[in-house]
């Protein structure tokens, strides 16, 4: 609960401390008197932006201070473990100090004397403080907070199964944001890779097997163009070795003459012997220079006929070195490298892997989406009836209301859109809440929405929420309001004697001027005296009438 709360400099207060109890806190006083700057401060503590930044800090002074002490509890104790903060077996003391500085007004946060983020305290105000009043509707016109109202109804299942899909679901973003990744930079490979694909497919087609290939080729080429002298010089060189045509002799015919005037005379010398020997190796090499000879001149003429194919390939393998600016050797290098760029990573396969890991994960978050959505139906189902109860007994009769779900895109959050769809009449067609319904309505449904969720902050800060009830609905609102406090503390701005007489703390705002300045103040109204004297001017004089009745308000809300 909401223990004490001191305000320095803020619009019309220079300093005002005021001390709250345990149940329901009255805080009464003239319209223009500044009540609601108490209101507005708190809200403000939290991040909130309900007094505009220029007119927060009192004129002439350079900073404003607000500060609040609330009691810990152990949900409070948990969100302070989870967000680094020491737990407090007691109290929480929370300042926000703001300051001009180069026309401009920063602001500085705090917890028990440590810094705190700005995000981080309105959570923290999220789990301390509850604001309601006939100006509240943008909490049901967020899609989230709507998601809220009902998730906080939900069991311990249904939380621990929202965690799993937050979990899951940022896991997916994460692969979603990969595949598009690799599948972009897939693309864009693919784009920069033309060129090198096209260069390697010219290579390959190009058939590059040897180091030597042009050289090869020139000797080969240079032989053939130079056919007919070499033809004509081996077939001298074979007249002259063996004369085939028998016209005069050759070398062979020589050789084999003198062999044979040997052989008359090698068995009586042994010298001869040897020289024979000689002529026969002798012999016996040219004879198989004769055959090699005769059959390249043969070869010549059978590869003559492939002179254009050789000319062919030596001058593509040329214009090939000309226009990568490589020699052979340095292309079959080049191919060999790119054969291995184009193989080393398959990234179709990554790719795949990605899309399928991706599809499990939709899989799963599809069946936890199910479940997730019925829960949240059933629970809808419960908080609908227990509202439209509760409307009931604050006058509105014939009020409907219908929590709306409907398919939305998936996210983090599930799959639900929820409207919350509201009509005060039977003749009127349910719409969205915050566009049909009135204040004195709205007053009545708000606190019939927050009297029916579990979760309930330490303190509930009600901003005349009665305005424009009398009668039968506002007994019935009172009596709720009475009922909340005995669970929590309830703060309650209000114009209405009833209520402020079931009070179990009183406290009267007044305004006045002093040396041409404008003073906001706050006393806490001890004494019953002080109590009935403030519903008699609520009531509207010092009559007798007035007198009784507010004599017989606080005698009601004693008994």
């Amino acid at each position: 609960m909401l223990i004490k709360l001191k305000l320095e400099n803020i619009a019309l207060i220079e300093i005002i401390e005021i001390n709250f109890e345990k149940g329901l806190n009255i805080i009464t006083g003239d319209s223009g008197s500044g009540k609601s700057l108490i209101l507005d401060s708190l809200n403000v503590l939290f991040g909130g932006t309900n007094i505009p930044l220029k007119h927060l800090i009192r004129p002439g002074k350079d900073n404003c201070v607000i500060e609040a002490k609330f009691s810990s509890s152990f949900q409070i104790n948990n969100w302070l473990t989870s967000n680094g903060f020491k737990s407090s077996s007691s109290e929480l003391n929370i300042k926000r100090i703001s300051y001009r500085k180069n026309n401009k007004v920063l602001s500085k946060y705090s917890l028990n004397n440590l810094s705190i983020n700005k995000k981080s305290l309105e959570e923290l105000g999220r789990l301390l403080i509850d604001f309601a009043g006939q100006s509240d509707t943008f909490i049901f016109d967020s899609q989230d907070q709507r998601r809220l109202i009902i998730d906080d109804l939900c069991s311990q299942e249904f939380r621990d199964n929202s965690v799993k899909i937050k979990n899951i679901w940022g896991e997916s973003q994460i692969l979603k944001g990969l595949m598009t990744e690799k599948i972009e930079s897939s693309r864009k490979k693919e784009e920069s890779n033309l060129v090198i694909q096209q260069m390697l497919k010219t290579l390959e087609e190009a058939n590059l097997d040897s180091n030597e290939e042009i050289l090869e080729l020139e000797v080969l080429e240079n032989k053939l163009v130079n056919n007919l002298e070499i033809n004509n010089s081996i077939q001298s060189s074979l007249n002259n070795l063996n004369n085939f045509s028998h016209d005069e002799q050759s070398v062979a015919s020589l050789i084999n003459q003198s062999i044979k005037n040997l052989n008359k005379t090698a068995d009586f010398d042994l010298e001869i012997h040897k020289f024979r020997e000689n002529l026969l190796h002798i012999q016996t090499c040219v004879e198989d220079l004769i055959f090699a000879l005769s059959s390249y001149l043969n070869d010549i003429d059978n590869n003559e006929s492939n002179l254009s194919e050789i000319q062919k390939r030596l001058f593509f393998l040329k214009n090939l070195e000309r226009k990568f600016s490589l020699d052979i050797p340095q292309l079959i290098e080049k191919r060999d490298q790119l054969r291995a760029y184009c193989s080393e990573s398959d990234q179709d396969n990554e790719i795949r892997n990605l899309e399928n890991q991706f599809k499990n994960l939709q899989s799963k978050l599809n069946s936890l989406f199910l479940t997730k959505s019925i829960e949240r139906k059933k629970i809808a189902k419960q908080l609908q009836d227990s509202v439209i109860s509760i409307l009931r007994d604050l006058g509105l009769e014939n009020a409907n209301f219908l929590i709306q779900f409907s398919e939305c895109k998936p996210s983090g959050d599930g799959i639900d859109d929820i409207q919350f769809l509201f009509s005060a009449n039977p003749d009127q067609r349910l719409a969205p809440l915050s566009s049909v319904i009135s204040g004195g309505e709205m007053s009545r449904f708000l606190l019939a929405i927050k009297s029916s969720i579990s979760k309930k902050p330490n303190t509930f800060f009600l901003d005349e929420i009665d305005n424009g009830l009398s009668g039968k609905s506002l007994f019935a609102l009172v009596q709720l309001i009475k009922e909340i406090s005995k669970d929590q503390q309830v703060l309650c701005i209000t114009h209405q004697p009833f209520l402020a007489a079931r009070g179990y703390a009183h406290f009267k705002v007044y305004k006045d001027v002093r040396d041409g300045l404008t003073y906001t103040s706050i006393s806490k109204l001890s004494t019953k005296k002080e109590r009935k004297n403030e519903l008699i001017e609520m009531i509207g004089g010092g009559s007798s009438e007035a007198n009784d009745y507010a004599s017989r308000l606080l005698e009601r809300a004693a008994a």
